[in-house]
């Protein structure tokens, strides 16, 4: 018999679930994951799209490479994508070793693996995974050298009328590891407490306090799904399209899903948009928004499809960087947790499977006799603050950002293909991510230095062209604005704006889009 390490993991999404099951495969390691839901349900029209790229299979591909295969058995792989204007296509991007599926669909795939392979089954030949339903972290209680000793857990009751009750879980020495997401309860109570005691002289690194910076993202998405083998009027199921404001593509097996991004400046569209009342007049005005926008996708949807649009939730979520990535030994922060990014960078579940896997080579480099965590930390955190400036530089580029501002970074963008096209670029940092370098994976840091150093050369050129023709735009147009907001009320003025494509305040809310609508 062989003593087996022992983790405890808090969060049973996709990345706490794959950090499980490494550990179990390759370090023969007892993990208990605490989930605050009752069930992983694999329900498309419950989840929202993800696409895996080869940064993502590799992780997984270490812990059964079945795993992939079935996820792209009933997903699509992506070819790339397609950029139009009304019936128009203006654009195309091709992709490589990239699988279009659902977050709800890798999160079942990786709980049936840890449930089958890695259950206890009594004979000590393996490691272990055990996933404890129901429980949220509330709080902890640390020790005066820095470990967490204890975690505190609300337990929900099995039904709704069940009262709630507290559970605490003595760690034992067990380490933690923390994937709970962008909310991170357990990032949360480290940043109240006292950093642990600095490592001893000629070991890794030294004690930082634990800051965080948290920036909302400047949109919302709230998805519309077709039902199952809905005709798809041309467009192709290999490819995902921009059209608008809207990202269209096939969610799981023969479902469309159509993802909305509701930005501020829509105000009265954006409350219909976020409405939970399937009244005519809100069906009406959703199904003119789509039929103006995405003309091509608009027969894929029906009654139907729209009164249950208006029973989903809006998806909100945040920018996360963190100062470091552990919490002395006790603890390490992984995904969302430690570096919840924005849709747009298409890095979000690839940027957290790579955690899982660095975690596992800085365990198996040290062991837990050394400092696996603090080598993590280190080796890590480069690259998560290079995959945060390209979030923070989309959020701001594409919602934030004054038009004058807007234009010149989607022309900045638009010159680096340009660029490309014309060879003097031979590679541009979508090769590294998704396209035809991505494997192997190269780190984040490499690929950021050279988005950075070909988007930030060009940008003092396209400020320097556009904020005075921008600003000069608005001052022009400002006076017709104000009387169609006289004429027609506000409502109008908003989506005749977007109809028109006239306003760059009314910009996609894809990047690709947006260069495309720009052009």
């Amino acid at each position: 018999k062989v003593l087996m390490e022992e983790f405890i993991v808090i969060g049973g999404g996709p990345v706490g679930l794959l950090a499980a099951l490494l550990l179990a495969k390759e370090r023969f390691a007892k993990v208990t994951v605490y989930e605050r839901e009752d069930r992983i349900l694999d329900n498309v029209y419950e989840s929202y799209p993800i696409v895996l790229n080869r940064r993502a299979a590799k992780a997984m591909d270490r812990v059964n490479p079945a795993m992939f295969q079935m996820i792209k058995a009933r997903g699509m792989v992506v070819d790339g994508s397609k950029i139009f204007q009304g019936t128009r296509q203006v654009a195309s991007l091709l992709s490589c070793n990239s699988v279009g599926t659902t977050r709800s669909l890798v999160n079942s795939v990786l709980l049936d693996e840890a449930l089958t392979s890695y259950a206890d089954t009594g004979s000590g030949d393996r490691g272990l995974v055990t996933v404890v339903w129901r429980h949220t972290l509330k709080s902890v209680e640390q020790s005066s050298r820095g470990v967490i000793t204890h975690l505190v857990f609300t337990v929900t009751g099995a039904t709704t009328t069940d009262p709630s009750q507290e559970v605490t879980v003595d760690t034992n020495g067990r380490r933690i590891i923390a994937a709970d997401g962008v909310w991170s309860r357990m990032r949360q109570c480290l940043l109240t407490l006292p950093p642990p005691l600095p490592p001893p002289e000629g070991q890794v690194g030294a004690v930082v306090p634990l800051k965080e910076t948290v920036t909302q993202w400047g949109v919302k998405f709230r998805l519309l799904f077709s039902k199952p083998g809905a005709s798809t009027h041309g467009l192709d199921p290999a490819y995902h399209y921009v059209m608008g404001d809207l990202y269209i593509c096939i969610a799981q097996g023969d479902v469309w899903v159509v993802t909305i991004g509701i930005q501020p400046h829509l105000k009265e569209e954006a409350a219909i948009l976020e409405s939970s009342e399937a009244t005519e007049e809100n069906k009406a005005f959703v199904r003119e928004y789509v039929q103006t926008q995405a003309p091509l996708a608009f027969p894929l949807l029906d009654d139907e499809d729209l009164n249950a649009y208006f029973g989903r939730k809006t998806f909100r979520g945040a920018i996360v960087r963190v100062s470091r990535l552990n919490h002395g030994e006790s603890v390490v922060l992984l995904g969302d947790a430690a570096h919840s990014l924005i849709p747009l960078t298409g890095e979000g579940f690839a940027s957290g499977a790579e955690d899982c896997e660095l975690l596992l080579d800085a365990l198996n480099a040290v062991g837990l006799e050394g400092q696996p965590f603090a080598a993590y930390n280190k080796n890590r955190l480069p690259d998560v603050h290079a995959i945060n400036s390209l979030a923070v530089y989309f959020n701001y580029a594409y919602f934030l950002a004054p038009a004058p501002e807007k234009a010149a970074r989607i022309a900045a963008g638009i010159l680096v293909v340009a660029l490309k096209n014309c060879g003097i670029y031979k590679t541009t940092y979508q090769d590294y991510t998704s396209g035809r370098l991505s494997d192997p994976p190269q780190p984040y840091r490499s690929i950021m230095s050279l988005w950075k150093w070909q988007e930030w050369t060009l940008l003092p050129l396209t400020r320097l062209i556009f904020w005075p023709i921008v600003t000069l735009y608005i001052i022009i147009t400002l006076p017709f604005w104000g009387l169609n907001w006289l004429t027609n009320g506000r409502r109008e003025k908003g989506l005749g704006r977007r109809v028109l494509g006239s306003s760059l305040k009314g910009e996609p809310s894809h990047p690709a889009a947006s260069k495309a609508k720009f052009a």
